[in-house]
């Protein structure tokens, strides 16, 4: 298990984090990356695609380009910066893939958060998610990627159905996985007491939103990250599971 825990400044806000990541309870090799730089402002939890060659390279590749990124700038200038690094890795990718790989699909999902005094944005490509925690309710900031989520949207499957679905994992958009790169982007202000929970899909996975809330509800980030990594591995843990919790104060 790696872990981290650090503070930044803000102009009007303080942001506290920590990030901890495991390989689950069956897999080997943890194919998830993360990025935790609170100085800034940016954090980011990538999960190489299961099943393909090489997913640990692909997510640490998204990770690389966005650490690589200046904290220099305004919001919109931010985003756009993050935006074209996911688009560079992308290109990367592809290009690893048919030189390397002989175009077998390498790929991962990244969900990046960016806070900036009092307004934050989430980009993201896939199914890793953003939640903010906020008086005690749990709201998804991004929305999946998937196939199963598109069944939702057009009303073929409900929610329940959803979670029971044999199409689960599979991801409509991925960073590597194809030519043409889609990056969603969702702005929000920032109040006091926020906690914003990044995670990959092994640990929503795991535990419902009810779970999330309660082991949201505690004033150390700390515990919070531990207690929700504990329950997550007591679980069946299939799959990586990373997840980074940031307080604004």
């Amino acid at each position: 298990m790696t872990h981290a825990d650090k503070q930044a400044p803000s102009h009007t806000l303080t942001f506290h984090s920590f990030a901890c990541s495991h390989q689950g309870n069956v897999r080997n090799l943890n194919e998830d990356s993360i990025l935790n730089v609170p100085e800034s402002g940016m954090w980011a939890v990538a999960d190489g695609m299961g099943g393909h060659s090489a997913g640990d390279v692909a997510s640490q590749q998204v990770v690389s380009e966005l650490e690589a990124l200046s904290n220099q700038g305004t919001l919109s200038e931010l985003v756009d910066a993050v935006d074209d690094a996911l688009l560079e890795a992308n290109l990367k990718l592809r290009t690893h893939s048919r030189n390397h790989l002989n175009g077998v699909t390498i790929g991962t999902t990244v969900v990046c958060l960016i806070l900036k005094e009092n307004t934050g944005a989430v980009l993201w490509v896939g199914d890793s998610r953003l939640y903010r925690y906020r008086k005690g309710v749990l709201e998804q900031l991004t929305r999946d990627h998937s196939e199963v989520q598109a069944r939702i949207d057009s009303g073929i499957l409900s929610a329940e159905q959803a979670e029971k679905s044999t199409i689960k994992n599979i991801l409509s958009r991925a960073v590597g996985a194809f030519e043409e790169l889609a990056i969603d982007v969702n702005a929000f202000t920032i109040l006091a007491d926020d906690v914003f929970l990044l995670c990959s899909d092994g640990l929503y996975n795991e535990l419902s939103n009810h779970e999330l809330e309660k082991l949201l509800h505690t004033t150390s980030l700390k515990k919070m990250a531990s207690d929700l990594m504990r329950a997550s591995l007591s679980r069946k843990a299939k799959d990586n599971i990373s997840l980074i919790v940031v307080k604004a104060s």
